[in-house]
């Protein structure tokens, strides 16, 4: 026996069980605790909050259809609120989406992006609290039937153009030679996009919410399947994930690609004279540096130890070594303004590789090769034998 609205016609079987999916889809994804196992605890938080919104948005959706033309001045009140609290869930998911995006790929917003992002909210909180006293976005007319006003679709425009925000964001990234083999983010979109296509088209139909479910089901996997890769201390990529990628980098690859490795000066010697804690600390801070410096153009992998591999998209030698010299110069910046009782530094080996003269292997060889000679150089002014004066610049 099918339930549907008696005024409206809607199937309010299929509604009720197409949330109900979406329910239990985000309640096994919230109980499992799943979507916590993140290095980055800020991206956890942007997870839980989407999840959190899917579910209420799969609980409210069902009773606007299910109150949709009943009579009563109480019922005309209650769908104004409820119609109301789901575009607001609109307001949480849409800046979600595009922050956990954005910040994951270039490791923050920017301050324009933070700032645009909280302009767009502003403006779709205004247009709901206009539409309280005149009708915009949707209106609940006489009859108590939802109707959708003439700026409905701006409102779901902004909110469209906030997810496909991060969307151009992957392909930058990818485009600077960023390795985002794990996080396709264009992979997520095709869920939201289908079900706004569906609801937009045909009212009556309810399964955007359920769309947004397998979008997050959809992210935490590939934060999940990335975690294995991340170094668990400093964030970075691990030297699984640089195996991983050897053999697609020379089928891949065009033109030149640049490539450092990093070896930290004088690290056995704050392990000896400060603890290994500030060890770790000190490991902490190198990959930060690392990844101010690099941003989105590149990526980081923790190879062994205090060792540090950069790969870049780098069409030149001396934008390579631009790189080079941004992360000397942050090294600098950071010594002076830590007041820690010894200085971080690293020797360098760059190298811009073009694959059709050799592969990975050779690569690392090369790079190996450098950093080691920019080794000898550093301890040249630096005694080998005294860990004290190791930890000076």
């Amino acid at each position: 026996m099918t339930w549907t609205n008696s005024v409206s016609g809607i199937n309010l079987t299929s509604v009720v069980i197409t949330n109900l999916f979406g329910i239990l889809l985000m309640g096994v994804l919230l109980l499992s605790k799943g979507w916590m196992a993140r290095v980055k605890s800020n991206e956890s938080k942007w997870v839980l909050l989407m999840i959190i919104s899917v579910i209420a948005g799969c609980i409210i959706e069902p009773l606007t259809f299910i109150f949709d033309g009943i009579p009563g001045a109480a019922n005309h009140i209650f769908l104004y609120i409820i119609n109301s609290i789901l575009f607001l869930l609109n307001i949480v998911v849409g800046p979600c989406y595009a922050t956990l995006i954005t910040s994951h790929i270039n490791k923050k917003l920017s301050p324009i992006e933070t700032n645009v992002i909280k302009v767009l909210c502003i403006i779709e909180i205004v247009m709901l609290f206009i539409n309280i006293y005149f009708p915009i976005i949707f209106e609940i007319n006489e009859n108590n039937i939802y109707i959708r006003m003439k700026l409905f679709w701006l409102y779901i425009g902004i909110e469209a153009g906030m997810i496909f925000y991060g969307l151009i964001v992957f392909f930058i990234a990818r485009m600077k030679g960023k390795m985002l083999k794990f996080f396709p983010a264009w992979q997520f979109i095709i869920p939201i996009i289908i079900g706004m296509l569906i609801q937009g088209s045909m009212y009556g139909v309810s399964v955007i919410w359920l769309s947004f479910g397998l979008a997050v089901c959809s992210i935490v996997i590939c934060l999940q399947n990335e975690n294995i890769f991340l170094d668990k201390l400093t964030g970075v990529y691990n030297r699984y994930f640089l195996d991983e990628i050897k053999k697609g980098l020379k089928t891949k690859s065009k033109g030149n690609i640049g490539a450092m490795m990093l070896d930290m000066n004088g690290f056995k010697s704050i392990n000896d004279l400060y603890s290994h804690e500030e060890g770790d600390l000190a490991l902490k801070n190198v990959a930060s540096i690392l990844r101010k410096v690099i941003s989105s153009n590149g990526t980081i992998v923790r190879f062994a130890g205090d060792e540090f591999i950069i790969l870049l998209k780098s069409s030149t030698k001396e934008e390579l070594n631009s790189y080079k010299e941004a992360i000397i110069k942050s090294f600098d910046e950071y010594n002076s303004e830590s007041g820690k009782p010894y200085k971080l530094s690293a020797a360098i080996g760059a190298e811009l590789y073009d694959f059709k003269s050799g592969d990975v292997s050779d690569l690392l060889n090369s790079i190996d090769t450098l950093m080691y000679k920019d080794k000898e150089k550093y301890y040249k002014n630096h005694d080998r034998r005294s860990s004290r004066k190791n930890t000076e610049a």
